[in-house]
């Protein structure tokens, strides 16, 4: 189906000042007819009492909208742009239990909160992928805390990458959630949940779909299209159904919780342990 493209609402929307908490927010419905949000998953996790940390917090929604639910709640994060987002918008709800600050989770182990909190998450944050960052948050997390990650997935916006080459794109041998969950395996974590989330976001029209994305591209250092970049208009044609614009929209989830000893690897009957440290005798398979 074929959308008329208005090159003066482009050129404006591309000229606009772009920043994924602090711009207008864009029109856009999501499909989530069988997958929940994050913040609804991890508002079924928050108990009384509980002390909470959000890494990578943004502008502080998930904290401000379950603060109800638990005792306190910090959220950190590197941007003070983001940070000052978070605060305004804590004193607007009135919530009287939440805190932030400026800090990299690399800095979690040397500020004196050793296990602190009984939940660390993220949502599409700074943790997940690697071990320094995992070890980190495990510093700070209880024994038997929750931990909750969400990143972004494989074919996150596969339409975007498709014409325009730009877009999340991870080792293509191992996928996002495999190399999540191993991350944190390794790291002594017992993960209880890993899941692909797919769903569909549908924008009324081009320049809906370019504000949002152009909060995507700002935020990743990616340039701006001109108005006239014939990629606009071929993107709109090639995702326009039934009038609207459909992109994908793909995160994973991993959730565990922090073993009190990190996990061995099981005996194997073929390969015993005195073979695999490379000690004692040595035969044929």
């Amino acid at each position: 189906m074929h959308m008329t493209l208005d090159l003066n609402r482009i050129a404006a929307v591309l000229a606009e000042s772009h920043s994924y908490y602090g711009g207008r927010e864009p029109g856009y419905r999501a499909d989530r007819r069988m997958t929940p949000g994050a913040r609804d998953f991890l508002g079924s996790q928050f108990q009384a009492g509980m002390v909470v940390l959000d890494v990578g917090c943004g502008n502080g929604g998930t904290l401000i909208e379950h603060a109800s639910k638990f005792a306190e709640g910090l959220g950190i994060d590197n941007d003070p742009a983001h940070l000052a987002l978070a605060g305004k918008a804590a004193a607007e709800a009135g919530t009287t239990n939440l805190s932030f600050r400026l800090l990299e989770v690399d800095q979690l182990p040397s500020q004196g909160w050793a296990d602190r909190f009984d939940i660390v998450f993220t949502e599409r944050g700074p943790f997940g992928y690697e071990s320094r960052s995992i070890q980190a948050v495990m510093s700070v997390l209880r024994t038997d805390g929750l931990i909750f990650c969400e990143a972004i997935g494989d074919l996150h916006h596969q339409e975007v990458r498709e014409v325009f080459g730009t877009g999340p794109r991870f080792n293509q041998a191992i996928r996002s959630l495999d190399q999540v969950r191993v991350a944190m395996e390794r790291n002594g974590i017992g993960v209880r949940v890993a899941a692909d989330i797919i769903t569909k976001r549908y924008y009324p029209d081009p320049c809906e779909w370019l504000r949002f994305q152009c909060s995507i591209w700002a935020w990743s250092g990616a340039p701006l299209p001109a108005p006239d970049d014939p990629r606009i208009g071929w993107f709109v044609e090639r995702n326009t159904v039934s009038g609207e614009i459909e992109t994908t929209h793909h995160v994973v989830w991993v959730a565990g919780v922090k073993l009190p000893e990190p996990p061995g690897y099981v005996e194997s009957p073929y390969f015993p342990a005195d073979r695999r440290s490379g000690s004692g005798r040595h035969g044929r398979c």
